[in-house]
Parts: structure tokens; C-alpha cells; sequence
């Protein structure tokens, strides 16, 4: 495991130089012939395959800084900077696609950029003790973006691979949606298409005598923070594993400030209290004051973004969303891993 660990940071960029010059090569997917369009695909699931692999063995082996670079803020500051040149939204991607790092791939829309946020109230700081900030209200050096010197190139290996996986998914996305225009199918009946039978409706060989009857997957409500599975596969509510003390720190620091669901009308000193440390999150995090979950862990995109903007936050708050309601004032111990009702004086 010593000398895989220690192999690995090489490996990983020979696999991301290899990526990038193939990326670099595909034609658009409208000239590709079947055959081409078939090779491309097949490649893209070899190289996700391979790209997973390292980023697993990247979050086993390698330590990487706490408050070490990120896709997404590379991605926030790629985008703001774009916005600034005048550059319009529908072009960011081919000039900045780094940006993808904020979006979720999806067969069924178009990537839609964050909007932008409101600039926040200027605040001020106050030194904690274990070097991180203390904040009352918001830090103005918080609402900075990352300064624009990373480009993806020089991310950090686990950070690198995970931003080629997203690129490859976007290549694979508009490689399927090639296969539907081909095929007269709509992107949600191309979806229900096995890859066998992806690869047979490229070669000619027609589509499956069941596709009209098949249906796509049934909207479920989210699962609860703790759950077990029960006979059959039911989801179980686990009430009593909320009960132990789960709150942990993901990033250092102290902060006071006005709970918010991210929907709501903003505060100036923003606490953004969320079930889930969703990725999609991550346009909101400049100019936020602190952040609580009910859910997430040290190693999620969401917390190591968190920890590369200086922000308090912290993980396994039981029932946040209900416990502290928009408007509350809250204080966020990210160093200690508490979360407590009140201006915490």
C-alpha cells in the first residue's frame, strides 16, 4: 500500500494527460459515423472505469491539505471571472468547462450554470484561537471567490480525476443524445435503452420489442438521514441512531449568524441549514456566514469547498432543518462541532 500511495499521484496524471488529449480529440458527435459514435462510448465507459478507480484509491491513500484546491472553486472563480468578461452563459462551458464541476450531469436538461448570488454585507473578524477566524456577522474576506490562479491542470490528483469523470459523463450525455436524434427517440426513452441495446441501435439492428411498455424509474421521497432496510428492501426511518451526539466539524472556525434554507430571502449574515451536503450547493457558499447538515461527512465536495473558503461548518446537526428554522440566530463551532441556538455570548 506504501508504494502504490506513493506511485499514485504519478499515475493519476498520466491518466488525466491521457484523458485530456483524447477529450481534445473528439469531433462533435453530429460527424461522428456509427462506428465512430459506438468507439467513443465504449471509450468513455473504459475511462470512467479507470478515472473511479483512482479517485477511490486517491480518497484512501493520499493526504491531501484540509484547505487544499477544489474543482468547485476553481469552477466558482472560472465562473464568476467568465460572467465578468460578458461572456454568455450558453458559451462558459466551451470557454471555461472546468464550470461543469458545479452541475450535475443529466441526460434530460441542458446544464444550467448557478445563478449569481447578491454581494453581501462587509463585516468583520475577529481572530479565533486556533489561527481560524472567529465571525460575528460576515468576514469580507470570505465573500472573495479563490483567486484565479489553479487551473484544473494543477488541482490536486483526487480533485483532477473528479473533474475528468464529470467531463467524460458531459461527452457521454451528448454522445446518447446523438444515438436518440439517430434513433427518433426522446432523451427519456433513449434512458430506458440497456448498453447492449444502445449498441445494437447504432449498428441498425432496431430497438427493443418492449421499449414502449418500459417506464422510467418512480420519483421516491429522499431517504431519511439514518435508515435501515427492511424485509424487501423498505426503507426504515433508524430514529434511534439520531438520538447519540453525531455532530462533527468538517471545517475549522467560529461564527454567529441568521439560519437559512438557501431559498428564502437572504440574510446579510447567512448560516445555510440544509439536510445534505448536496454538490449543488456550492454557488452558495461565497459570501455565507457558516453552514450546518444534517448529513455529510469530512471528505464530501461540499466540506472540502467549505474548508478552502475559511468556512465554519458542521455535519450530523439531527433534524436541523426543523430545529432551526429560517431567521434563527444560530452559532456554528466548525473547530468543536457544535451548532447551538443563540448569538453564543
Amino acid at each position: 500500500m506504501g508504494r502504490l500511495g506513493a506511485a499514485l499521484p504519478g499515475l493519476a496524471t498520466d491518466l488525466v494527460a491521457d484523458v485530456d488529449r483524447r477529450l481534445a480529440e473528439v469531433p462533435g458527435p453530429a460527424g461522428l459515423s456509427s462506428a465512430a459514435l459506438t468507439d467513443e462510448l465504449r471509450w468513455t465507459r473504459r475511462a470512467l472505469v479507470s478515472l473511479h478507480a483512482q479517485e477511490a484509491l486517491a480518497g484512501a491513500l493520499l493526504r491531501e491539505s484540509p484547505t487544499g484546491r477544489t474543482a468547485a472553486g476553481t469552477a466558482l472563480a472560472a465562473l464568476a471571472a467568465a460572467r465578468a468578461r460578458g461572456v454568455p452563459d450558453e458559451r462558459i462551458v466551451a470557454t471555461d468547462p472546468v464550470v461543469l464541476a458545479l452541475t450535475a450531469p443529466s441526460l434530460l436538461h441542458d446544464v444550467h450554470l448557478p445563478t449569481a448570488q447578491p454581494e453581501q454585507a462587509p463585516a468583520t473578524a475577529l481572530p479565533g484561537q486556533d489561527g481560524m477566524s472567529t465571525r460575528h456577522g460576515s468576514d469580507p474576506g470570505k465573500d472573495r471567490l479563490p483567486a484565479r490562479t489553479t487551473s484544473p491542470a494543477a488541482l490536486p490528483p483526487r480533485e483532477a480525476l473528479r473533474l475528468r469523470i464529470r467531463w467524460i459523463q458531459e461527452l457521454q450525455i451528448r454522445l446518447v443524445r446523438e444515438v436518440a436524434r439517430r434513433a427518433g427517440l426522446g432523451a427519456e426513452r433513449i434512458g430506458l435503452l440497456r448498453w447492449p441495446e444502445l449498441v445494437d441501435a447504432l449498428q441498425g439492428e432496431g430497438l427493443p420489442a418492449d421499449l414502449a411498455r418500459r417506464t422510467p424509474p418512480a420519483a421516491t421521497p429522499p431517504l431519511p438521514d439514518a435508515f435501515r432496510l427492511a424485509d424487501g428492501g423498505l426503507v426504515v426511518a433508524d430514529r434511534n441512531s439520531g438520538r447519540g451526539d453525531g455532530l462533527r466539524g468538517v471545517s475549522g472556525g467560529r461564527a454567529v449568524g441568521t439560519a437559512w434554507d438557501g431559498s428564502a430571502p437572504r440574510p446579510p449574515d447567512p448560516v445555510l441549514v440544509v439536510r445534505t451536503l448536496d454538490p449543488a450547493l456550492a454557488p452558495l457558499l461565497p459570501g455565507l456566514t457558516g453552514l450546518v447538515a444534517q448529513t455529510g461527512s469530512p471528505l464530501s465536495h461540499l466540506a472540502v469547498l467549505a474548508r478552502e473558503f475559511h468556512l465554519p461548518a458542521v455535519v450530523g446537526a439531527a433534524d436541523a432543518v426543523h430545529r432551526f428554522p429560517v431567521g434563527a440566530r444560530l452559532t456554528v463551532d466548525g473547530t468543536a462541532g457544535d451548532v447551538r441556538l443563540g448569538d453564543g455570548s
